[in-house]
């Protein structure tokens, strides 16, 4: 099989496993750091390797990245190679020092978790008291010395309410912002909260409504690539023109920080653990015809019961892989599509589902409600 196609865009490192937060929804349950983490010189060899990849673009995140001492050398080791930097950061490590030491790195962004409107919510999502404040302080230094900075908003029950809010606190500031929903990978995260189906429904709702309500140099938002796909009523909640398929081992892949390679590192389970740095280059691994298989070599009979008889199937691939592993324990079968949604929800008469939605949706955007949707529909049927 030819493997020239992929082209790797982005590889998203777990740079560390220590954190100075305890956030509930960390799907990597991070606060310790590895035991076996590379070391810096192992580090500067996997930069290495993912240029000679042709990667793009290296994430750093955590974890909190600033934990580790070498970060300000493997972050320049990647600007050298001619590779872009982006840093996700909890945005606690208030220092002008820090600010002033990135910008001379010209990261393509920085990346602040931001998770309500209310400190005290943000704090108790974090686990620390204070860390909204924190935060701001660094988003505020960022932006004084012109960082291209975005806020990062995971979604669940604790904060959908938020939303709005927060949309009012970032508007007009330069901010770029991320929405995206909640998984239960992780250790400390209650599957009591995450979104039900209305609920996530609406946060599609939410970003479409933002996009159509604000210019993008005012408020620009995305939704990311578990918010659903194919919509009747939805544009794109992504960067993506079209969703077209799980990106996992195509154009992304995640990096842990003891060198273990998946294809993303959302999906945080060792069964899917593609190989270690430390006994297979890179570049060999990303160039091997039978790497990702889930990914590059998706047959539609791999097909789930939810997307098997979809029409969408050959370029959605069943959708957000974490996602579906998540809810039904099973790859190419999420859930979590908004043209699946649409049909369990609206292709009927109207009845009490839309009325829960609508009024959700109302209390989200402070707009108005989704009359259009039902015109929508009733010329689908």
């Amino acid at each position: 099989m030819d493997v020239s196609s992929y082209k790797l865009g982005c590889c998203v490192w777990e740079f560390t496993l220590a954190c100075n937060l305890n956030c509930i929804h960390c799907g990597s349950s991070a606060g310790k750091k590895r035991d076996d983490e590379l070391t810096t010189e192992e580090a500067f060899k996997l930069c290495e390797d993912l240029k000679k990849t042709g990667c793009m673009g290296v994430a750093l995140m955590g974890g909190e990245p600033f934990l580790r001492k070498d970060f300000w050398e493997v972050a320049s080791k990647i600007k050298e190679l001619g590779m872009e930097l982006s840093v996700i950061t909890n945005g606690t490590f208030v220092d002008e020092g820090i600010i002033k030491r990135l910008a001379r790195l010209a990261p393509r962004v920085v990346a602040v978790s931001i998770d309500a409107a209310m400190a005290e919510l943000h704090d108790r999502i974090r686990g620390r008291a204070g860390a909204y404040a924190d935060s701001w302080e660094f988003i505020e230094l960022a932006l004084k010395h012109n960082l291209p900075v975005s806020v990062i908003t995971t979604v669940h029950k604790l904060n959908i309410g938020e939303l709005a809010k927060m949309r009012a606190q970032l508007k007009g500031r330069g901010i770029a912002w991320q929405i995206q929903t909640a998984g239960s990978e992780g250790r400390r995260f209650s599957k009591d909260l995450l979104l039900d189906e209305e609920e996530f429904y609406s946060v599609g709702l939410f970003v479409e409504s933002t996009r159509r309500n604000y210019p993008a140099d005012e408020m620009p938002v995305i939704g990311a690539h578990d918010l659903g796909f194919n919509s009747i009523m939805l544009k794109n909640t992504s960067l993506q023109e079209k969703w077209a398929g799980c990106q996992a081992g195509i154009s992304v892949l995640g990096v842990r920080s003891n060198g273990e390679i998946l294809g993303c590192l959302s999906i945080n389970d060792d069964k899917y653990v593609e190989g270690n740095v430390r006994k297979i280059s890179l570049y060999e691994l990303w160039n091997n015809p039978g790497s990702f298989a889930r990914s590059r070599h998706f047959k539609p009979e791999q097909a789930g019961s939810n997307c098997v008889s979809c029409k969408y199937l050959d370029s959605c691939k069943g959708g957000c892989n974490e996602m579906s592993l998540m809810k039904t324990g099973s790859f190419h079968n999420d859930p979590c599509c908004f043209w699946k949604i649409e049909q369990r929800l609206f292709r009927k008469e109207l009845g009490s589902p839309l009325g829960r939605i609508m009024l959700k949706f109302r209390s989200l955007s402070g707009g108005p409600g989704l009359r259009k949707l039902a015109e929508i529909f009733k010329g689908e049927r």
